[in-house]
């Protein structure tokens, strides 16, 4: 009888053995499948979230004729109580091939950390709710690098929020408030700024004067770190249609600067752990201001020029050892947009021109041509480190050109290039670099 016994609990245990055995195997199994799907590989390099590795957006920043184009392609609508509920939608299929050179050596492709060739895949989607007096405004937007091995798993971006209610109106007099998230280009313009998240309250003013223009006047505070209380806040103001002409200027001013101790989140081991009185990171008031001029051209295809040229300033700048000892705090650029996208076989092109000192805009909010950058390094953390000026590297201090092409092949797909170029404007800081980039989308909106 105790021989059965115990020849029983021996197999009751044997048993156990291998069922905890297959659970420890299925876990691993299941970890080392995680793990694989977390493993972005070479070919994503960079492809982390802004306060890890410089600028937030990798993205090209679509022009304002594009966003327009796809969010007029809303053929979902469905009335709702009182508004009327909007749907729309693109998916996207990107190739980027990037060049860059540092002091003669190769930051990309063989024998580097980070490829020349990317490919990603893209998928927007828009809802916005129209009432009378209220609205909302929502766009999400997923990524993936692409590839069986060295992709990445999607990234999910929440690019606009926002809640609006319509204060006063009164003819052509306007005023509202929006409270949420938006990405600042949605709402102020420039080429080499405002790439990053206005998460705030927005104040909007707007107002036809006889004989002079359409007057506009808005902005607000936002959010930059809720954990030490640091907040931003930005105004743009300006009159389009200058005495009945094409001509418009709008005046923009941001100012990012805290006095008190700030985290530090640049690309040191030590981000976000140690706070920094006078932090450079954040060491920016900068004013923008944008001529531009608008015409309706009678060309094949073609609706309308805009020409601009913008000057920019940053007013809190300091004299350091890594710039020299000398303020590096200017930025300028100038170009023109021809066509417009309204139909199959509606043409644009941009060219501009953009010259930006290092210290003119802040790195995290650099929405220009900038060089690549493949070591992710930042001139913040440079001047925190007291960096000799040749070892001083960023995302600023290049001047270039850049070329965008839209074409509609159809009411919905759409085709768009972009290329660009920049060398620094002061080579004893950072050192010399050549940088070139070229990318190649096809949209389908719906």
């Amino acid at each position: 009888m105790r021989k059965k016994i115990f020849a029983l609990l021996s197999f009751v245990t044997l048993l156990s053995s291998l069922a905890f055995g297959a659970e420890k195997k299925e876990e691993k199994d299941e970890e080392e499948h995680i793990a694989a799907i977390d493993n972005l590989g070479p070919t994503s390099g960079g492809f982390s979230s802004v306060g890890e590795f410089g600028p937030e957006d990798q993205d090209f920043v679509d022009p304002k004729m594009l966003r327009d184009f796809i969010e007029s392609r809303s053929l979902i609508e469905c009335r709702q109580k009182e508004g009327a509920l909007t749907i729309a939608a693109d998916v996207r299929a990107r190739w980027i091939c990037t060049g860059e050179e540092v002091n003669g050596k190769r930051e990309r492709g063989d024998d580097t950390n980070t490829a020349i060739n990317i490919f990603k895949s893209e998928f927007n989607l828009f809802l916005d709710y129209v009432a009378p007096r209220g609205w909302v405004s929502t766009k999400v937007k997923w990524v993936v690098f692409d590839g069986v091995d060295g992709g990445s798993s999607t990234k999910v971006d929440l690019d606009r929020a926002f809640i609006g209610y319509d204060v006063y109106e009164r003819g052509c007099e306007d005023f509202y408030i929006e409270i949420g998230r938006s990405k600042l280009d949605y709402m102020f313009e420039s080429k080499v700024e405002f790439s990053t998240f206005f998460d705030g309250i927005h104040f909007y003013y707007t107002d036809t004067w006889k004989d002079i223009g359409v007057f506009t006047l808005h902005g607000g505070p936002f959010i930059v770190d809720s954990f030490s209380n640091h907040y931003a806040w930005i105004v743009e103001t300006g009159v389009k249609k200058w005495a009945n002409t094409g001509f418009s200027i709008k005046y923009s001013l941001i100012d990012w600067h805290r006095h008190a101790p700030t985290l530090n989140y640049g690309n040191r081991k030590d981000s976000g752990d140690i706070f920094i009185i006078d932090n450079p990171r954040y060491r920016f008031i900068v004013s923008q201001l944008i001529f531009g001029y608008e015409q309706t051209l009678d060309l094949p295809g073609c609706k309308i020029l805009y020409a601009y040229a913008a000057v920019l300033a940053n007013h809190d700048a300091k004299k350091t050892r890594t710039t020299h000892n000398r303020y590096a705090n200017k930025a300028w650029y100038t170009g023109f947009t021809m066509g417009k996208l309204c139909k199959a076989c509606d043409w644009s092109v941009d060219i501009n021109y953009q010259w930006v000192q290092a210290q003119a805009v802040p790195e995290f909010d650099l929405s220009g041509i900038g060089h690549g950058n493949a070591a992710n390094t930042l001139l913040s953390d440079a001047i925190i480190l007291g960096l000799t000026p040749f070892n001083a590297r960023g995302f600023t201090n290049f001047q270039g050109l850049q070329v965008s092409l839209l074409y509609a092949l159809t009411d919905s797909l759409t085709l768009r290039s972009k290329a660009e170029y920049s060398v620094p404007i002061d080579r004893d800081i950072g050192g010399s670099f050549f940088y070139k980039n070229f990318e190649m989308a096809v949209i389908y909106a719906f």
